[in-house]
């Protein structure tokens, strides 16, 4: 009997972390860097595609080490709007094998730190995608399934609805000052809802940041056939600041802010400009990439093998620490807020500091400060409501009786 009952309470724990388990572009292993999604090969544009077309999601990402004799495979789950696993088998959401082998690899070449670069993409002759919605795949050793090395995250749409959608720095907290209001609406087109308040799952994001992403079930109102979302303070947004900038491109010559670079063996170490606070500051427009990174490397065609890892590193001087921690915050680092993301305040040289490995490139990046369970851009970027950002709307539709999520619209829009 006592050993029936903890098996059941072993069941039950697993149980739980199923539920509980949220997948998210992000590696799983230290040896895992510079995870790249991109939809059509286009690194400014969300990993989205139209299912039934020519649409194709690329996955790019590195091994670092000599690794070149381990075989990697992959395998799509399909998810809810939530990101969780939904209810469908394989069969229901792929045409083909769950279980593929990434055959384009090839390894590095003249770099000081050595890698193996993965790619392939999504459909392919191996594997179609019959559903719409979100995706997770995992990558795993050949001979070990059950060591993760990484999970990449994209979306399926299937588009049955219009949205029109507006973005306004007069919200319903502020005019003009330090935030930014979403109104949109949605046009039923090929779709039949007949309980909008049930059915539909609405989820909002600034600049793919998934700390600040807001979900709605409820329209403000309902006129013929649209559905309006606005003076809703949910989707109100602080309008935080550009992004700041750097090109690591070369070793022979200083990027983008980038004071010095040089080579203490075993690496290349990449020295940033220090930083300034940027709140309470007149606001100064830059042409950003809204978080985004692109590898790239000034002396090759090839950045996929050809460009080196850099020990970059950042500086914050700062005369007292904040209350609140400090955060590095950009694409590159997958929207993970872990300590390796932490910048560490130095009481002598009175700054905050952290260094990363990273591939050579042109890279988005911002501090966040951390209070509760929220990230916020007002201590150190400050927040102007003249700043250009990006909003992705996402749209998914349940019917009842379907088992999943189905994304049936998806709209990005720029303030």
């Amino acid at each position: 009997m006592k050993h029936k009952i903890i098996l059941i309470i072993i069941i039950n724990l697993l149980c739980l972390n199923i539920i509980a388990q949220v997948y998210k572009t992000q590696p799983t292993n230290s040896e895992i860097h510079t995870i790249q999604v991109k939809a059509n090969d286009n690194w400014l544009k969300y990993p989205v595609i139209e299912l039934n077309s020519s649409d194709y999601i690329t996955i790019n990402f590195d091994r670092l080490g000599d690794n070149a004799s381990d075989r990697l495979r992959y395998k799509l789950i399909h998810c809810n709007a939530d990101w969780r696993p939904s209810s469908l088998s394989d069969i229901e959401y792929l045409n083909g094998f769950n279980d593929n082998l990434i055959e384009d690899y090839a390894l590095s070449m003249r770099t000081t730190v050595e890698y193996t670069n993965f790619q392939f993409q999504l459909p392919n002759d191996d594997v179609r995608l019959l559903q719409s919605g979100n995706y997770a795949v995992q990558v795993y050793e050949e001979d070990d399934y059950s060591n993760v090395l990484l999970t990449a995250c994209f979306s399926v749409v299937d588009t049955q609805v219009k949205i029109n959608a507006t973005v306004s720095s007069i919200t319903d907290i502020d005019a003009n000052k330090e935030h930014q209001q979403v109104s949109f609406d949605i046009s039923k087109q090929s779709i039949r809802l007949n309980d909008p308040f049930s059915e539909l799952k609405i989820y909002v994001r600034q600049n793919d940041r998934l700390d600040n992403e807001r979900k709605l079930l409820k329209p403000t109102y309902i006129q013929a056939d649209k559905l309006i979302y606005e003076h809703n303070r949910e989707l109100v947004f602080e309008a935080g600041n550009e992004y700041r900038r750097f090109e690591s491109l070369s070793y022979r010559y200083n990027g983008l802010n980038i004071e010095k670079t040089t080579f203490i063996n075993p690496f290349y170490y990449t020295f940033l400009y220090p930083d300034k606070v940027r709140s309470g500051k007149t606001y100064s427009y830059d042409e950003d990439k809204n978080g985004r990174f692109l590898i790239r490397n000034g002396e090759s065609g090839e950045p996929d093998t050809e460009a080196d890892y850099f020990v970059t590193t950042f500086t914050l001087p700062m005369e007292y620490p904040l209350i609140e921690p400090v955060y590095l915050n950009g694409n590159f680092s997958y929207n993970t807020f872990s300590d390796k993301y932490l910048m560490k305040y130095d009481d002598m040289e009175k700054q905050y500091k952290t260094s990363l490995l990273l591939k050579q490139g042109a890279y988005n990046y911002q501090y966040l400060t951390k209070l509760g369970n929220k990230f916020s851009t007002q201590k150190v970027e400050g927040n102007n409501y003249e700043t250009e950002n990006e909003y992705s709307i996402m749209i998914y539709f349940r019917p009842q009786g379907q088992r999943h999520d189905s994304l049936v619209g998806f709209l990005t829009v720029k303030k």
